[in-house]
């Protein structure tokens, strides 16, 4: 019995630790080239260290040879191909922990699998995790960094429930505080998410927001376009206004997040939090003789 498990602690350890991994080296390094952090950097800046707790680490994409694999159904997630790449917790972290010692949800998208893809086993922790947020009624994230949902596994609206995403979004707003970072590529389905939320933050020259990428744009159009022009944050904060905040690098923008977050309380019931002035009520400002002109005829 005790051989059996070790064996199984073992084997869960190893899991544990491939996932923890990302896509494997080869692909962080790619991330850092393009100037980007991975997923699980980034929530290391976002929360207080060693408050973060995940849920659903271990997921995959459903293995051919599991038993579920003959029960996929028209809403369900096709089995993964023999001997393709296992789906490091399928391509999104998701989990709770503490900013300034308060509880915030994140759903974080990792572009080192698969593209930060959308896939069904990924898509019902998302599902879990919005549900969860209102629920405890605790302030949600979005660090976006994705393609947009797998063509092979979104079969219609029903796909792992993100067909409720935007239902809820309206229900959350005013209720709890909603941020989506643009932190990458965003294509399609997670493309949609920021229209909804609260605040938008998008990083200068990698964050975008468009149904499609430049390659799709010319199969359809024979147009030639950049991501910056599709959809970058000199368009979404100049011309759509979809974006609220352009900032000039991943750190920059997880602390516009948690500057963010630090005016508002974690729900509609909660007073905002409070901080005490250090500034004294008798402070004087000689510049403030120069805002008026003298004569009541200037403005």
């Amino acid at each position: 019995m005790g051989d059996d498990y070790n064996k199984l602690v073992g084997e869960l350890l190893s899991r544990r630790k491939r996932n923890l991994a990302m896509g494997g080296e080869e692909k962080v390094a790619r991330q850092h080239q393009r100037g980007k952090l991975t997923v699980r950097e980034r929530i290391d800046l976002l929360f207080d260290p060693g408050t973060f707790v995940e849920l659903g680490l271990l997921a995959n994409q459903q293995p051919a040879t599991s038993a579920l694999a003959g029960e996929v159904g028209p809403a369900s997630s096709p089995a993964r191909p023999e001997g393709a790449e296992p789906t490091p917790a399928d391509g999104v972290v998701t989990g709770h922990g503490d900013i300034d010692g308060r509880q915030v949800w994140v759903i974080a998208y990792d572009f080192t699998v698969m593209a930060g893809s959308m896939g069904m086993t990924g898509e019902l922790k998302v599902s879990r995790l919005r549900e969860l947020a209102l629920q405890k009624r605790m302030p949600l994230v979005w660090l976006l960094d994705s393609a947009g949902a797998r063509i092979q596994e979104a079969i219609g609206s029903l796909f792992a429930g993100s067909g409720h995403l935007f239902r809820e979004e309206v229900v959350n707003s005013g209720v709890i505080p909603q941020v989506a970072a643009l932190m990458g590529p965003c294509a399609a389905g997670t493309a949609y998410i920021p229209g909804l939320a609260d605040f938008v933050p998008m990083v200068k020259g990698r964050g975008s927001m468009a149904l499609a990428g430049p390659y799709l744009t010319k199969a359809v159009t024979g147009e030639d376009v950049t991501q910056e022009e599709l959809g970058g944050s000199r368009v979404h904060t100049r011309k759509s206004g979809v974006a609220d905040l352009e900032v000039g690098s991943d750190e920059e923008c997880i602390e516009a997040i948690k500057a963010y977050l630090s005016f508002f309380p974690s729900h509609c019931e909660e007073p905002p939090p409070r901080r005490d002035p250090d500034d004294p009520v008798d402070r004087m400002d000689e510049e403030l003789l120069d805002v008026l002109p003298e004569s009541n005829r200037k403005p």
